[in-house]
Order: C-alpha cells, then structure tokens, then sequence
C-alpha cells in the first residue's frame, strides 16, 4: 500500500455450532453466526489486535466462544482480505466454535450450506473458514470442541456426517475407530458419579424414548494431544 495511505482496518469471524439431535438431518446440523445476513465483523480500536475485534463482534452478536475472556485468542485465523485497489482496507478473518444454542445478542444461527448466500468477501471467508474446519475435525481435538465438553459416539458420527458427507468406509468402520480412540486413551468414558446427572440435564444422553433400550455411553476428549502418535502406538502394541 502506497506510503501515506491509511486503511480501514476490520476483523471478522465465522462461528460454527453443531446441533447434535438426532431429529436434525446432517445437511442442516452444522451452523454459522450471522448478523444480517453477514458475518460479525468490527473495525479495530485504539490498542487493538485484530483478534480483539473479531473477538469484540463476535460478543455483541451475543456469543461467548471464549469463555469470557476478551483477548481473542480462542480465534484461529484463516485469512487476510487485502483490497487496497477496491476500498483501501484489510479484513483479518477467524473462525472459533460454539455451543448450539441461544444467542443473546444481534446475532442468530444459520444453517450452512447453498440456502446460506453471503456476498463478497463474507461467502469468501465463510467458504475459507469451513474447509479450515473440516481439516482439524478429521483429528477428535477439533471435533470435541464443536461438541462440547461430554458427548455420545453416535455425537461424533452425526458430526462427521454434517461435515465429511459420511464415514469414510461405513457406519462400523467408523464405530471401530471410536474403539480405537478409547482404547488409545484419546477417548475416556465419563465417571459414574457424573452420569446420572447429565442425563437427566441432557435428553440424548438418555435411552430412546418408549425403546426401553440401553442409554448410549458418555464420553470425553482426553486433551492429551497427540492423537495420531496414540493411534500409532497401539496398533504397533497389537501387531506386536
């Protein structure tokens, strides 16, 4: 940018949240944070970082995504929009997760896909941000964090789903990696003394309705990291 030119410096972040209920199809679990039709977006303050802004409109939209904190770095940043030729300004966009649910600001969720058209750079970012978020929901880091602290196995099928169109290979290929997760040490079964009680606060942590069936098993991202090493390892200790 030419030397004496001042740009309009933005932030701006795609938000995603997954509906997790069964009686919700896959093509319309997976969500975005919009706010008319476009997504949150704020020019940056005296001492900002972008992260701040993005942050900043992100909360006046009326989404916590990093548990109070304001300092922006629960956002990952997917790109940089650098129009100087068009309108002289730089839009730094992110995207985070959130818990599906109410939203209690300007904001509301939309669900993605065709039936969601933003303009501009919105769609450009929007389109960025989802491929960035199907990279890192292949590893269960990223996949947790879209489904929150406690979540079933059928959670994370119906999650892959929305996002990867199915399981690669089928249904049982898939439980058998969840197996594998669990016996990796990745996944960790939620204590007893905590079951009742999330399942009488969460309805599909319980079993079907008139099935009388067992209620499925709760389950926990462990947080070690090293995901793929933890795999490796215990296919190595089986071969063996």
């Amino acid at each position: 940018m030419a030397r004496g030119v001042t740009a309009a410096l933005s932030a701006g972040a795609a938000v995603f949240a997954f509906d997790p209920e069964a009686s919700t199809p896959p093509t319309r679990a997976l969500h975005v944070l919009t706010v008319k039709r476009r997504l949150p977006q704020a020019e940056l303050e005296p001492r900002d970082r972008f992260a701040d802004a993005a942050a900043r409109s992100v909360e006046e939209a009326g989404v916590d995504v990093g548990g109070k904190r304001r300092d922006g770095d629960h956002l990952r940043l997917v790109e940089i929009d650098d129009a100087p030729g068009r309108s002289r300004s730089v839009t730094v966009w992110y995207y985070a997760t959130a818990p599906f649910g109410l939203v209690n600001g300007s904001g509301s969720w939309s669900v993605t896909g065709r039936g969601l058209r933003l303009e501009g750079e919105d769609g450009t970012a929007l389109r960025a941000a989802v491929e960035r978020l199907r990279a890192d929901t292949r590893q269960l880091a990223g996949a947790a964090a879209l489904l929150g602290e406690v979540f079933t196995g059928d959670d994370l099928l119906r999650l892959h789903n929305a996002l990867h169109g199915g399981p690669e290979g089928s249904e049982r290929t898939f439980r058998r990696r969840i197996q594998e997760l669990r016996d990796a040490g990745v996944l960790k079964t939620v204590r007893d003394s905590e079951v009742a009680s999330l399942r009488l606060r969460v309805p599909r942590f319980r079993s079907p309705a008139g099935t009388g069936g067992r209620p499925p098993e709760l389950l926990r991202y462990s947080g070690s990291g090293g995901e793929g090493e933890q795999l490796a390892a215990l296919r190595a200790r089986r071969a063996g």
